[in-house]
């Protein structure tokens, strides 16, 4: 039986992790799955009464959970910003950690990214890297449209990531970029459908909030070549006034539209699938898709199972597509910190002409 230790009582930990948790221990258990010892959670923040009313036990520090939740019988839920990861998983492991779900992403940039690797196995660390759109309904419908070929030979991919994130940005500098709050979730997809790619163009927008500006945490937008020919497309943008989540893949005849679930509020996802063949129309399915307690679920019976980072019978290596997905950011932003630096060189600047020029605008004018 498996308990569960929570690193991080925010959003992610208390507003995501537990209530999954919470429903699953709530459900009939004839495995013997979960451990009927409470589960435990720690903050650098005092949130001792919030956890109380959670039904959670607070520890004052890891090394006090350590002794509330046996690190040999323990899932531990790391859900502190990445750029705490190393010292947090070092903490973790020299605790008797080994079990453990990290939220995405699993890190910032390579450097980090190699760090966590070695150090997961020197101190045999079992990490899974928290990819709920990879245990998606509507990602497997679309995985078997691929596989199968009901529409030929999958050509490309689009995904459209809308959320506005104005107050979470301003209290929070989590996120260094746009690029790592959506897209992990939609590339993680592209590779699993897609197989492996390079990035062929990027950019970054800044977030305006009145006077203030926030670099680089507006809009994000990705191009990727994947190595069998398929292109993807990835545009996110944190300034929408909407909410929307959504796929679209071409295929030689035919194209499907998809949406996911927009939040935690409702588990549904749509499916379309449009066939040349048969006029190109047809009515959207609609899916049951609670994509992370499926992840959730699977994370922990392949720990009981002693299984491998495969995701068990789902197929993914989430370890593996969380990799080359931190990689595949870290070029995204190299690419689009150097667009931004030829947008912003005088030599990129087109010469003035019209009223500029008649008032006297030379090559340094920056009117």
């Amino acid at each position: 039986m498996l308990n569960t230790f929570i690193v991080g009582g925010g959003r992610a930990g208390l507003g995501l992790h537990w209530p999954v948790l919470r429903k699953l221990r709530a459900l009939p258990d004839p495995s013997g799955l979960w451990s009927p010892d409470p589960p435990v959670v720690w903050d650098v923040q005092d949130i001792r009464e919030q956890a109380l009313a959670e039904g959670l036990v607070p520890a004052d520090s890891p090394a006090h959970a350590a002794t509330l939740a046996d690190p040999e019988t323990t899932v531990v839920h790391l859900c502190t910003p990445p750029a705490d990861r190393f010292s947090t998983l070092q903490r973790l492991a020299d605790l008797g950690y080994t079990r453990i779900v990290v939220e995405k992403p699993m890190a910032v940039g390579i450097a980090g990214m190699e760090a966590i690797d070695m150090l997961a196995r020197v101190r045999g660390l079992r990490l899974r890297v928290v990819s709920p759109w990879l245990a998606s309904s509507l990602t497997r419908e679309l995985g078997a449209l691929t596989r199968y070929g009901a529409l030929g030979e999958l050509r490309s991919m689009t995904f459209t990531q809308f959320k506005p994130r104005w107050t979470r940005t301003l209290r929070s500098d989590n996120h260094t970029t746009a690029f790592d709050v959506e897209l992990p979730h939609s590339l993680g997809v592209a590779l699993l459908l897609a197989g492996d790619a390079r990035v062929v163009d990027a950019e970054l927008t800044d977030m305006r909030i009145g006077d203030t500006v926030i670099p680089d945490m507006g809009s994000a937008r990705l191009a990727l070549r994947h190595h069998n020919g398929v292109t993807t497309e990835i545009v996110s943008d944190l300034a929408s006034p909407v909410r929307e989540r959504r796929i679209g893949l071409r295929f030689d005849t035919g194209h499907v539209v998809g949406h996911y679930p927009i939040s935690d509020a409702d588990h549904h996802a749509t499916l379309t699938v449009h066939d040349d063949a048969v006029g190109g129309t047809a009515t959207p399915r609609l899916l049951f898709d609670d994509a992370l307690t499926s992840y959730v679920d699977q994370a922990y019976r392949d720990y009981r199972a002693d299984a491998d980072r495969s995701g068990g019978s789902a197929g993914w290596d989430d370890y593996a597509i969380a990799r080359r997905v931190v990689q595949l950011l870290q070029d995204a932003c190299l690419l689009a910190t150097r667009r931004q630096d030829r947008a912003d060189s005088p030599a990129a600047r087109p010469p003035l002409t019209g009223v500029s020029t008649a008032l006297g605008g030379g090559a340094g004018h920056d009117g």
